[in-house]
């Protein structure tokens, strides 16, 4: 008898803790959703906020970057034409 009784007191110790630490990952758990949900709130809200607002868009920012985008990408031209003389000039087996 005393054997089932310390069977059943260890079993009933397992469930409680079992269950414990099942009751606190899920609070945890819900802990993260609520900040992630928060999160996205706020984002949505400013979101909302720059497309509502016309002025938020920088246009002339955006010309510039398109500029220098342009120029670089005359650079790399350049660059490719340049490093393809040089293999020509060399008999460079250049990939």
């Amino acid at each position: 008898m005393k054997q089932i009784d310390a069977k059943l007191i260890i079993w009933v110790a397992t469930i409680v803790f079992l269950s414990g630490g099942g009751w606190w990952s899920l609070q945890s758990v819900s802990d993260n959703v609520s900040q992630i949900k928060t999160t996205l709130d706020e984002q949505t809200t400013q979101v909302t906020v720059h497309v509502a607002n016309p002025e938020a868009h920088d246009d002339a920012r955006i010309e510039r970057l398109e500029t220098t985008q342009t120029a670089m990408a005359d650079d790399v031209k350049s660059l490719m034409i340049n490093q393809n003389a040089i293999c020509q000039a060399t008999n460079a087996r250049c990939r």
